[in-house]
């Protein structure tokens, strides 16, 4: 086959599998394995604005979301997170990447044990009645050996 007829036949190939989980499913098994982080290691770090608009970007553009990133069964993580506001206070809700699902939820600082492998993203919800629209920043990191659950 030539060159000229090998990208339209790429390009179809592409579309028909760009609709499919089959690229999402790679590309997940891909950031799995190249993101194996050792303990103490920072797995994700940032600031959004919390999930008071219950979308992980919003209308106006804010970001409420963070980067997906892949956790291992049986590794422990360590979540930490302050609200900027005098009077906040926010829980993480860890969501499963491909259907939004809750798979964690934390009240405070502290540590989790996936149950399994999988590709999460995280948001923190306000949970003082008329309180939101504040940015929290954040830092995930692998477990200290010593300190694993």
């Amino acid at each position: 086959m030539r060159s000229s007829t090998l990208i339209p036949f790429f390009a179809i190939l592409y579309n028909y599998y760009a609709d499919t989980m089959y690229i999402q499913k790679l590309t997940a098994a891909g950031l799995a394995l190249a993101s194996i982080a050792s303990s103490g290691d920072t797995v994700s770090k940032g600031h959004v604005l919390d999930f008071a608009v219950e979308k992980c970007i919003d209308s106006d553009g804010n970001i409420r979301c963070t980067k997906p990133f892949p956790v291992k069964e049986g590794s422990c993580y360590r979540f930490e997170w302050s609200t900027n506001g005098a009077l906040a206070h926010t829980t993480v809700e860890v969501k499963d990447a491909g259907s939004g699902e809750i798979v964690y939820y934390r009240d405070t600082d502290g540590e989790w044990k996936p149950e399994k492998n999988e590709i999460v993203y995280l948001d923190f919800k306000p949970k003082i009645w008329g309180q939101g629209n504040e940015t929290v920043d954040y830092e995930v990191k692998k477990c200290d050996k010593d300190d694993e659950l």
